[in-house]
């Protein structure tokens, strides 16, 4: 009897167990689904007070260009560490994305994090205050670390490059990622990334107060924990631009005359 017993009860860890693995493991797919309707039904009284729709901005591909965050070697396949949670789901989901955008006109710009590095210093401020040095090595003077991972849809004849020295896209200096923007006429940012809590957040908020429509893609982005990607999509909804899903920005750039062209 007490075999029984023993087996059932180590059965039902086994199965606690898979099911935590599950949860854990799927921070991208259909968790992230579950997280962006979690974040619209918690948002959802806040709107409605300030008398503010879910959805502020309205995707015209005539404006809107594809801003890719950090997806390089460094974030997406760190040497000597587990990568991040839901990172599979992310190059999945902005890949997709990037490939419709190009077909409906819309630019693909890639930011991609790096820091010169010398005997003197580096130009990443106190970034290493907050890094150990072989993260900041693994960044520095365009590297290895700071490729384009290899498993994204790069087009190298019609996509853009940039480069930045900061977490936001915008205060790095150069500015390059701003200067793009003006030489394409591209007010409207659709966000991709990691992380999320992090470059990409920095970047939309600095994106809103200098005057651009940001959409955040909710599951095309992703952080080191669910809670960490839960609250900066929480933040971006309350103050700084919308939140979608792929699926969602893509049919509305269809839907509002997307077509051929860069």
């Amino acid at each position: 009897m007490k075999t029984v017993s023993g087996t059932i009860l180590a059965l039902q860890v086994l199965g606690c167990l898979m099911s935590f693995a599950v949860v854990t493991l799927g921070a991208g797919g259909d968790a992230k689904e579950g997280v962006l309707e979690e974040l619209r039904r918690e948002t959802a009284p806040a709107l409605k007070q300030t008398g503010r729709s879910a959805q502020i901005f309205h995707l015209d591909p005539s404006r809107a260009a594809l801003v890719i965050i950090d997806m390089q070697n460094f974030s997406c396949a760190p040497s000597g560490e587990a990568p991040m949670s839901g990172i599979a789901s992310t190059v999945a989901r902005t890949n997709n994305l990037a490939d419709h955008c190009r077909s409906l006109g819309v630019p693909v710009i890639w930011v991609r994090q790096n820091i010169t590095c010398g005997p003197e210093g580096d130009t990443g401020g106190l970034y290493g205050a907050f890094h150990n040095k072989d993260h900041v090595k693994a960044i520095c003077n365009k590297g290895k670390g700071t490729e384009i991972f290899r498993d994204m849809h790069v087009d190298p004849v019609r996509d853009h490059i940039v480069f930045k020295n900061r977490y936001s896209a915008f205060l790095s200096n150069p500015p390059e990622l701003r200067q793009k923007l003006d030489s394409l006429h591209r007010t409207q940012l659709i966000i991709t990334g990691v992380a999320a809590n992090v470059c990409v957040e920095s970047t939309a908020r600095d994106a809103m107060q200098l005057d651009y429509e940001v959409t955040v893609v909710a599951d095309a982005t992703a952080s080191p924990d669910t809670a960490l990607l839960r609250n900066a999509l929480k933040n971006i909804t309350l103050f700084f631009g919308d939140v979608r899903s792929t699926d969602e920005v893509v049919e509305e750039l269809k839907r509002n005359g997307g077509g051929d062209g860069r």
